[in-house]
């Protein structure tokens, strides 16, 4: 004796989700991590650069004194 399995849908073409979509935002993800992290590294570079040219024009006797002209034309 046979028995017939039969599915509860019909036989045809089994459409799987794309991963097009999850691919690129995991790229768009990264890039904007990358930015985020490279705009960080900008910042506290030209924070420390900041603070560095205070701390000069403030404390060194060595740097320029405020009345002095600049050793070069803005």
């Amino acid at each position: 004796m046979n028995t017939a399995a039969l599915p509860s849908t019909y036989a045809g073409q089994v459409r799987t989700p794309s991963r097009i979509p999850l691919i690129v935002e995991r790229v768009l993800n990264a890039l904007v991590e990358s930015r985020a992290r490279s705009a960080a590294r900008q910042l506290r570079r030209h924070e420390s650069l900041i603070a560095n040219l205070s701390r000069r024009q403030d404390h060194s006797a060595d740097f320029l004194m405020q009345s002095n002209d600049l050793p070069f034309k803005i």
